[in-house]
């Protein structure tokens, strides 16, 4: 996909670390320090399976894992949140709310106007089943491109481009396939 498109350098995700390695790729693009992502989802309050705390070596993590029912970072909650984290580390950089849309039009207005803005990444938080093929969950991407109604997405799952339609992907950030609406959100750099 030629045209609107940021470099990203992909870096895969730990296990249920996509939202820590999605802020990875950001980091690097903008040459911040880049925190590793143990250090990100114990901020974040990453929950993972009881069989992979093998892969982490955090406390917070451990304790947030013993009988958590669901797994992955806990962004949604204050104490948990992206914007918490860029505060707590000195970070600078800000994220928007979730941006929500209802029809593709708009999604791509927004998506080619973005895109092309150099001071800011498109974080996506979408249902993975649209890659996968089955029973999804949520997972975040980032934003790369966008053409012709072609939207590439950044994936710290290999391989780390995919293409998807805008109808595809506006599918997979709605509530239609589990009852949960996802959405978009904007990272900006601070002046």
């Amino acid at each position: 996909m030629k045209g609107s498109q940021k470099k990203y350098r992909p870096i895969p995700q730990l296990p249920y670390c996509c939202v820590p390695a999605i802020l990875q790729w950001i980091l690097y693009r903008r040459k911040l320090d880049i925190y590793d992502q143990i250090l990100i989802g114990a901020e974040l309050g990453l929950r993972v399976p009881e069989g992979f705390l093998k892969y982490f070596d955090n406390e917070k993590i451990r304790l947030f894992s013993l009988g958590a029912k669901e797994y992955g970072t806990q962004i949604l909650e204050e104490d948990y949140s992206i914007s918490r984290l860029f505060r707590n580390y000195g970070i600078p950089l800000s994220i928007s709310e979730e941006l929500h849309f209802e029809d593709v039009y708009d999604l791509e207005a927004f998506l080619v106007e973005k895109v092309r803005e150099e001071n800011v990444d498109i974080i996506v938080r979408f249902n993975n089943s649209i890659f996968n093929k089955g029973s999804g969950v949520g997972h975040f991407g980032l934003i790369v491109g966008v053409q012709r109604g072609i939207v590439m997405i950044g994936d710290p799952e290999p391989p780390f481009f995919k293409n998807v339609t805008l109808e595809e992907l506006l599918f997979f950030v709605s509530n239609e396939i589990d009852g949960v609406k996802r959405g978009f959100y904007l990272v900006f750099g601070n002046k």
